[in-house]
């Protein structure tokens, strides 16, 4: 199950979303159980940065994982403020960078961390995997 709620106009469908992460998850050995995907303000994803994290500052993703076993669910939150920066800083389209942070928050649920350089690394390509399945196998297909 696929739930997405967003402050600005989401750019696919729930079901090409729903395909695009079944389809990459299972190549990785996971099953989809549910993820909500929240685009929300600056103003909450502070809040939320703030309550959870501890930390002060903007922020791109925040997931919260229930995953269990290869079973993944849990909620990502992005930043709609730090989607159009991000897509700016990096030359991307704002649908382009949309499915990165969501790739991103997705891998988090996975149980992988990106604090160190090298899982920032290994992240950084799992991020860049998914994407392109997402290009590659379903922009035509869904």
């Amino acid at each position: 199950m696929i739930l997405i709620e967003s402050t600005i106009k989401f750019p696919y469908s729930k079901k090409l979303i729903k395909a695009w992460l079944i389809e990459a998850l299972d190549l990785f050995g996971f099953k989809l159980k549910k993820i909500s995907i929240n685009i929300v303000s600056q103003k909450k994803m502070l809040s939320l940065n703030s309550s959870y994290l501890n930390h002060s500052d903007d922020t791109d993703v925040i997931s919260f994982s229930y995953t269990t076993k290869s079973k993944v669910s849990g909620e990502i939150f992005i930043s709609d403020y730090m989607l159009e920066l991000n897509a700016k800083k990096y030359r991307q389209t704002i649908d382009n960078e949309m499915l990165r942070l969501i790739s991103h928050g997705v891998i988090h649920l996975m149980g992988h961390n990106d604090k160190s350089t090298k899982e920032k690394k290994f992240v950084i390509k799992l991020e860049d995997k998914f994407v392109s399945l997402f290009h590659v196998k379903h922009i035509k297909n869904v």
